[in-house]
């Protein structure tokens, strides 16, 4: 496997790659029912750290109470996986 790690320094320039890359619209949808609390968890995060190149592994999870629209489930994976 060829990581940073083995190319030498880890620069600034590679902090930055990728932060100006298209991410996709988190969809939204009117919420009916106000005054309860959303709880989403996302199991299945994965990343590959810039600096070793080895896999990271996690759970997202987000809890919010809607106010007026609520996410959308599948746009946010999407979201995730770009």
């Amino acid at each position: 496997m060829d990581t940073l790690r083995n190319r030498g320094e880890y620069t600034e320039e590679h902090a930055k790659a990728g932060l100006d890359a298209p991410l996709p619209d988190i969809e939204t949808w009117p919420n009916q029912y106000p005054g309860y609390e959303i709880t989403i968890t996302y199991p299945e995060y994965t990343s590959v750290c810039p600096k070793t190149g080895l896999p990271d592994f996690g759970t997202i999870t987000i809890k919010y109470v809607p106010d007026k629209e609520c996410l959308e489930l599948k746009s946010l994976k999407f979201y995730f996986l770009a």
